[in-house]
């Protein structure tokens, strides 16, 4: 069984600019063609509302006539994800060194896990933006898991690391996949670490709501509510 989660149109966006940056491969199924392997290309770059995908030397096994504005469906494999999209082939170049294709820019993303839900999944795409104690400027990560209780993330810089104790407080403003809001909410530091290289902070976080905050109660609901429902299976099911 496959489960899918639909992102909202920022965290669509931020994947195509990750995917580009990483130079991701698709797997293009034109839906004339359904029983022939998919065209494989590397994702080069956006060009307004279009997807510019360069085709493996290999992929000759198919006519560049009959592409144009065929409907296709597409998947996506980025930080070990699997996302999936449908778009429409708006154009083909049959160039010197590359066969090129133009795909229409998707308006959302889903991504999908094939066995189960899991909790990584409420975090693609999914920036947290943090707040030491007494400082007025956030410094900005992206999650790594969430539960109810608390969060763990990943910091692009090691600014915080002399700044942040154990046990120290923070504020904290995150979103989840699929979820058009952000949740803010006072945590406490559970444990942090330098990456391999040095170069990045992971954090984890416990969430530390006052009794009397009702405010950070209701978040910290509408925060469980919101995993509760991708962990039931209220997001789409396909398969």
């Amino acid at each position: 069984m496959r489960m899918t989660l639909e992102l909202t149109k920022r965290q669509t966006a931020r994947v195509i600019e990750q995917a580009i940056r990483g130079a991701a491969r698709l797997e293009i199924e034109p839906r004339h063609r359904a029983d022939a392997p998919p065209l494989v290309g590397i994702l080069r770059s956006r060009e307004e509302n279009r997807l510019r995908v360069d085709l493996d030397p290999e992929q000759i096994d198919f006519e560049p006539a009959v592409l144009m504005g065929v409907f296709c469906e597409v998947r996506l494999t980025l930080l070990n994800e699997m996302y999936l999209f449908t778009s429409c082939i708006l154009d083909f170049a049959d160039l010197t060194d590359v066969r090129r294709l133009q795909l229409a820019l998707p308006d959302t993303i889903q991504v999908a896990n094939r066995r189960k839900f899991e909790r990584t999944n409420a975090t693609v795409a999914s920036q947290i933006r943090i707040w030491p104690e007494g400082q007025t400027s956030a410094s900005v990560g992206l999650l790594q898991n969430v539960s109810a209780i608390g969060l763990a993330c990943i910091l692009p810089s090691v600014e915080l690391d002399d700044a942040l104790l154990l046990g120290d407080r923070v504020r904290v403003n995150f979103e989840l996949a699929g979820f058009d809001e952000n949740f803010e909410l006072p945590a406490c530091v559970c444990n942090k670490a330098l990456t391999p290289k040095k170069d990045q902070l992971t954090l984890g976080l416990e969430f530390a709501v006052p009794a009397e905050d009702d405010v950070a109660q209701h978040t910290l609901d509408r925060i469980r509510a919101a995993l509760f429902e991708m962990m039931t299976g209220l997001s789409n099911l396909d398969g």
